[in-house]
């Protein structure tokens, strides 16, 4: 394993953006989730605006009402058309999952492609564990958009789908070693690629065109602002994902390694960054076991 020398931050980012350029398996951004996006850019649009886009893209309406008839959000299992969804389910919440469900889909068949040696799904179950403690964690911070969250928490590890793509040997052999070290796999991602997985992510995100709230959960999960400007939403978002994250970890452990170490971690600096108390976490965690069984229905997208 070869050891990067550190570069300045503009060329950091000239070198990722190279990388997403250059790598052939790297998804581009889906056509009906560009579309998605304009349509959550444009102030004058509204449900019916999101409903029709979403149906002209079958296997993506279908999967937003499995999700939709889901014990996660409505176990009804009379939700059989797309505006109907949203008037159930509301026009965040459908939104948000309309991205999740877009940007899953694409980067998961991309990994699978690539056939490297990290274990992608339980990847992705962690990515799904973190976003419904992100979601529940949201509530009770009393967080405005807890639907935000859970986008944010679902996609915070992208980083490291787009380096099991970009170098797929090279990065399961760095997580095996930092193992036996002990250290943080960020630090040791810098030194191999000159970059770690959170800058990484988020680079991807902006050229997916991801709301600022979801790159910077991707760039700091790791190190979360410690001091949360009250005038700044994204600043309790990402500090909620990165205790998200933690708590994932510690309550849900990964069946194989991906890398993180949760001794490493700062457990209270997370939980006061949060806003939340220990005790107010750990009174919570049957509840929140009970919401990540039920976010379950995000595994398979298929």
């Amino acid at each position: 394993m070869t050891t990067t020398t550190l570069h300045a931050p503009e060329e950091v980012q000239a070198r990722i953006e190279k990388l997403l350029l250059e790598v052939d398996e790297l998804p581009s951004i889906p056509e009906t989730l560009m579309e998605i996006l304009k349509v959550l850019d444009d102030p004058d649009s509204g449900p019916s605006d999101l409903g029709e886009v979403i149906r002209l893209d079958a296997p993506l309406m279908a999967r937003i009402l499995r999700l939709a008839n889901s014990p996660y959000y409505s176990s009804r299992g009379d939700i059989t058309d797309i505006n109907r969804c949203v008037t159930v389910l509301g026009y965040r919440t459908v939104r948000q999952v309309a991205i999740c469900v877009s940007v899953a889909t694409s980067v998961m068949s991309a990994v699978a492609e690539v056939g490297g040696g990290l274990d992608y799904r339980e990847l992705w179950r962690h990515s799904v564990i973190t976003a419904a403690v992100s979601k529940y964690l949201g509530r009770l911070a009393g967080y405005p958009d807890p639907e935000e969250l859970f986008t944010s928490g679902l996609l915070h590890d992208m980083g490291k789908f787009v380096l099991e793509i970009h170098a797929p040997t090279r990065y399961s052999q760095l997580i095996a070693a930092r193992t036996e070290c002990a250290r943080s796999l960020s630090d040791m991602e810098t030194e191999e690629f000159g970059f770690d997985h959170g800058t990484l992510g988020a680079a991807f995100g902006r050229s997916w065109r991801f709301p600022e709230v979801l790159t910077r959960s991707c760039a700091e999960h790791h190190n979360p602002p410690h001091d949360v400007r009250a005038d700044r939403g994204d600043d309790r978002a990402v500090a909620l994902v990165a205790l998200a994250d933690y708590l994932a970890n510690s309550i849900e452990p990964c069946r194989s390694d991906l890398g993180f170490d949760p001794e490493l971690c700062d457990a209270t600096g997370l939980h006061d960054a949060a806003g939340l108390t220990v005790a107010q976490v750990e009174e919570s965690l049957p509840v929140m076991r009970e919401h990540i069984a039920r976010a379950s229905a995000f595994l398979d997208l298929d």
